[in-house]
């Protein structure tokens, strides 16, 4: 059947979709390369011609066409392949189109200033985030931008915040096929702990994330509906875990609620 994305921009499995009546070998191949690419980071030949199913010769052909492209970029040390700037110009030239950004960035600005933590604008791509807009603090110590960068949602604040909008059935069948990575010792690795957290952030309004993407990191979030009705988008702050007080998480999840309210405005504006 053919079956639209969810409300928090998980794209269909490709298996629930109808077969294009005349499909091209060739354009699948490399349309499959490109989703590996954005699944796994590198690709050896052998890795593309193992997926695929087709001969390694092949897989040289093809991986040559997108390297001349500038779809990919070879690594001369480890030949294998990566993304290359046409994949990531793409990729941003998509992410700058969206409204959302235009009317988060201040909001965002503001945050960055009055917290002095790094802030995020961040959307949900089934169990992952994408970062689509960002502003750095001017800390001497901070976190790092992350935009066009996307992370498991389980291991950031921003990302439990909108897993936190799925009901448990929903969330079960999101990791039906294996469980949540653990990226460091603190990180959520299995479904039952998940579904706990998740019933927590419910409750608190946002989702924290205390040195589960790296050692050392904090981070909060709150997610809120998008410009598009029924889709959601996340707001995340972002800040060495030293930098953090008794009373920390209490100052930012109540600055991030008056973004949210803020951006929430924005959008009824656009609406309107």
């Amino acid at each position: 059947m053919d079956t639209p994305p969810d409300r928090l921009g998980e794209l269909s499995p490709l298996a629930d979709r109808a077969t294009p009546a005349y499909p091209i070998a060739s354009v699948e191949n490399t349309l499959r390369i490109l989703l590996l690419l954005r699944d796994r980071g590198t690709l050896t030949l052998a890795d593309v011609a193992a997926e695929l199913g087709i001969a390694r010769s092949s897989a040289h052909r093809l991986m040559a066409m997108l390297t001349y492209y500038d779809f990919v970029r070879q690594e001369p040390a480890t030949r294998a392949f990566g993304p290359g700037p046409a994949m990531v110009d793409v990729g941003l030239s998509a992410v700058r189109s969206l409204d959302i950004r235009v009317l988060a960035r201040p909001v965002l600005t503001e945050l960055a200033e009055s917290t002095e933590m790094t802030a995020h604008l961040a959307l949900p791509r089934g169990r992952d985030i994408l970062y689509v807009d960002g502003v750095e603090s001017r800390r001497t110590i901070r976190a790092a931008l992350r935009t066009g960068d996307t992370m498991p949602a389980h291991v950031t604040g921003v990302g439990k915040a909108l897993l936190s909008r799925m009901d448990d059935e929903q969330l079960r069948q999101l990791y039906r096929d294996a469980p949540p990575q653990a990226l460091t010792p603190k990180s959520i690795s299995t479904v039952s702990a998940l579904l706990t957290e998740m019933r927590q952030a419910r409750e608190a309004g946002y989702g924290v994330n205390r040195s589960e993407s790296e050692s050392g990191v904090f981070s909060m979030g709150v997610a809120f509906e998008s410009t598009e009705p029924g889709m959601y988008a996340g707001i995340g702050l972002v800040c060495p875990e030293s930098a953090m007080d008794s009373d920390g998480e209490t100052r930012v999840a109540a600055r991030l609620r008056t973004a949210v309210r803020d951006i929430t405005n924005e959008i009824k504006a656009f609406r309107s």
